[in-house]
């Protein structure tokens, strides 16, 4: 017999576990229930594509004193903690800003189904314990006892969420038929793709009979190579053939597995796989530095492109001697694209800039002679800039025009851009310009993307001496208050203020968001305070929901609760949508009071940063030691404690929050000085280091003089991750200016140029 409610009558949630600050949130939360919004439900789950604008700024090096030494030191949390803990959610690409109107149909997808919703929540206090029981039993890995407790939760809702963590848990152990339940009863939900990865593994493993695979896939196909292998067995048993040889030979270039499995594939498949199913497998494997993998694909094809792969691998890790094994290569392999590429990048290591630009004009080109087009594309826009810092313009456009087209969307809209920026800034070609320009909002409806296209496109247009279009331009990007470019737009249109939105939320909305069976699982969360489980639900909501006034309900439901990542991940999946979410997509709570011990920092400024080193979670930590809400590594930290007479306290960085927002404050503050107040300059130190900065400027120019365009200075840092860190930043302090109050004029033009000159 179900508990009898003890502590909020419906709709509410037991408060007993509930921390102080939360709970009159928490009924005011539930006030209400009503009718169930349809809405759009996105075509890929959880698939969205970097746009740049990653989420995660981490600092790439050090700030004054160089004590971070590269943009590579700062490195991604290993994913093999999730063995261990009930994992928390990646942050996801990032996606910003406000779409135009075309932009937002084309996205909108024509399935539309309706979330999950469920009656009023009524979780007694018995409930919120077990579920809180099993979380804590699930990280001290024990899967079976968590599954029990499940079991004896009487709420539906409380019971799926405790049934999706499990099956989010990389050791749990579960069979196919577990998560296919799940997928099958929940097609709403988050980590669905992750669920189906793992059913097919299992299946894999378990071997059902082939009419059981073969309904599994019915009207789904599989989404990971051992799904295809899968597959394969069921239709050869099934006297389909050449249907399980396209699935193995889509797996064999797909991604690697351990050789136990591909000495599988050879024994039943061998015979149907080509030298250049060989060759794209070993390619896939370089690309994704599965060193073992590459060389056994190698293997297959001879004795040379085992030499090539071990040139590769050698200039993958930088070690070994790549140059001699480049001179190992006999002459009739000196066509083959991994040996040009190779080359390639061993001249321009070299320093062998104009050589190197040679040889990509006679490379490799065509779709059909090139296996890995991102690979590709890294090397060519790499190649092109250092083009640029020797004077070889025309090459340098040549190198990102030509080529196979890159797969990943981000990549497609940057090489449309460098392409037109060159022909624009260093080739005096706007007509040329213009095209490139024009095809980035055929690559990409991303509003970050759309602003900085309709922008240079009102570059290439003044260029031109067409002030009407130039002004259009201008236009179109400036609906993008809360991007670089956008912003810029606006600022040249003479705009002083963004326009950034909050929609108004009706008593249906707030109420059609509360009766959302995630939203209950949310509540549940918030109540346990388990805010790393808050985030992927929270995203998910992001991407699927398309009325902006039940998002913003729950923008508001997260603000209440005092959650600034789940609010910036809620609103940043909708801004990638061109739903006006803007206010939540910058959250202003999260931040608590610190003494300063530097030079006084403007708080848009400590928002901005926060936003893009960390996301606001002070918990984070970098593999280069980068800690706590503003990525402070420890060296920098001693730094900054000597220079300011501070105590230096390593486990203080890690776990007391205000002494974080102290210290790394100090350090940015002291940078800002540093340059004399130039934002621009700071941001990047912050994130390369001093010494960097340094030789940007030297090479450069100095952004603080008048004859120096500071927004070509920004597009030339060679660092992508430091260029697109200062956009990010740059935007971010303009919309907490507005949002913060401090200042609602516009004024990154000015900040672009702020400081007299200094000695760097």
């Amino acid at each position: 017999m179900r508990e009898p409610h003890k502590a909020v009558r419906s709709p509410g949630l037991g408060t007993s576990d509930l921390k102080p600050r939360y709970r009159s949130a928490l009924v005011a939360a539930l006030a209400s229930a009503s009718l169930l919004a349809f809405v759009n439900v996105a075509a890929a789950e959880n698939t969205a594509t970097s746009h740049g604008a990653k989420t995660t700024g981490k600092k790439a090096t050090a700030s004054h004193s160089d004590a971070k030494k590269s943009a590579s030191k700062h490195g991604v949390k290993s994913s093999k903690s999730e063995a261990k803990n009930v994992p928390v959610p990646r942050a996801r690409p990032g996606k910003d800003d406000n779409a135009d109107s075309a932009a937002a149909a084309r996205r909108i997808t024509p399935s539309r189904i309706p979330l999950a919703q469920a009656p009023p929540l009524q979780v007694s206090d018995s409930d919120i314990a077990q579920v809180k029981h099993a979380l804590e039993t699930l990280r001290n890995n024990n899967v079976d006892e968590a599954t029990r407790i499940e079991a004896s939760i009487a709420d539906p809702v409380a019971r799926k969420l405790v049934e999706w963590v499990i099956l989010r848990y990389a050791d749990n152990g579960a069979e196919s038929s577990r998560y296919v339940a799940f997928i099958t009863a929940n097609p709403t939900w988050p980590s669905l793709s992750l669920f189906r990865r793992r059913a097919e593994a299992m299946l894999w493993v378990e071997d059902p009979n082939p009419a059981q695979v073969r309904n599994y896939f019915n009207g789904s196909p599989p989404v990971s190579a051992r799904g295809r292998l899968v597959l394969a067995r069921a239709l050869a048993a099934q006297g389909d053939r050449p249907g399980a040889e396209a699935q193995v030979r889509q797996a064999w270039r797909e991604e690697p597995f351990s050789g136990d499995v591909e000495s599988q594939v050879i024994d039943d498949y061998g015979q149907a796989l080509s030298r250049a199913d060989h060759k794209a497998r070993m390619e896939k494997c370089l690309d994704l530095g599965e060193s073992e993998c590459a060389l056994r694909a190698a293997r297959r094809l001879g004795e040379t492109q085992v030499t090539i792969a071990r040139l590769r691998i050698a200039l993958n890790k930088n070690s070994g001697k790549p140059t001699k094994l480049l001179e190992e290569v006999p002459a009739e392999a000196h066509h083959d694209p991994d040996y040009v590429l190779a080359k390639l990048q061993v001249l321009r290591r070299s320093d062998k800039i104009t050589e190197a630009g040679q040889l990509m004009l006679s490379a490799p080109h065509e779709p059909g002679e090139i296996y890995n087009p991102e690979e590709w594309w890294v090397e060519r826009r790499v190649l092109a800039r250092k083009l640029l810092d020797v004077g070889e313009h025309k090459a340098a456009y040549l190198t990102v025009a030509e080529g196979v087209e890159p797969t990943k969307e981000n990549s497609r809209v940057e090489r449309q851009f460098m392409a037109g920026w060159i022909a624009l800034r260093y080739l005096n070609e706007p007509a040329v310009a213009a095209k490139h320009f024009a095809r980035i909002p055929e690559v990409s409806i991303h509003p970050t993307s759309l602003a900085r296209a309709h922008y240079w496109l009102g570059r290439a247009a003044e260029a031109a001496r067409r002030p009407d279009e130039a002004r259009a331009q201008y236009q179109a990007a400036a609906r993008g208050s809360a991007a670089y470019y956008g912003q810029l737009a606006r600022a040249r249109l003479g705009l002083r203020e963004l326009a950034l939105a909050r929609p108004p939320i009706s008593a249906e909305q707030r109420a059609s968001a509360e009766r959302l069976e995630l939203v209950q699982a949310l509540h549940i969360l918030y109540a346990l305070d388990e805010r790393s489980l808050v985030i992927p639900l929270m995203a998910d909501l992001g991407d699927k929901l398309d009325d902006p006034g039940v998002l913003a309900a729950l923008g508001e439901l997260a603000e209440q609760y005092q959650d600034p990542r789940g609010m910036l991940h809620l609103g940043k999946a909708a801004l990638g949508r061109g739903l006006p979410l803007d206010y939540y997509a910058f959250p202003t709570v999260g931040v608590p009071a610190y003494t300063p011990i530097g030079p006084q920092l403007d708080h848009a400024i400590l928002f901005a940063i926060i936003r893009q080193e960390s996301q606001f979670n002070p918990a984070d930590w970098s593999a280069a030691q980068a800690m706590g809400l503003m990525q402070v590594t420890p060296v920098a930290a001693k730094d900054t404690c000597k220079r300011f007479s501070c105590s230096y306290d390593v486990n203080r960085l890690k776990n007391d929050t205000p002494y974080n927002l102290q210290v790394g404050a100090a350090e940015l503050a002291g940078v800002i000085q540093d340059y004399r107040g130039n934002l621009m300059l700071a941001f990047a130190g912050y994130n390369a280091g001093r010494g960097r900065v340094k030789e940007w400027i030297d090479r450069y120019g100095d952004p603080r003089d008048p004859r120096v365009d500071p927004i070509d200075w920004v597009e030339r840092i060679p660092f992508m991750e430091t260029r697109n860190y200062v956009q990010r930043v740059m935007e971010n302090y303009q919309v907490y200016r507005t949002l913060l109050g401090e200042n609602a004029e516009l004024t990154i033009e000015a900040d672009l140029r702020r400081g007299g000159r200094a000695e760097n």
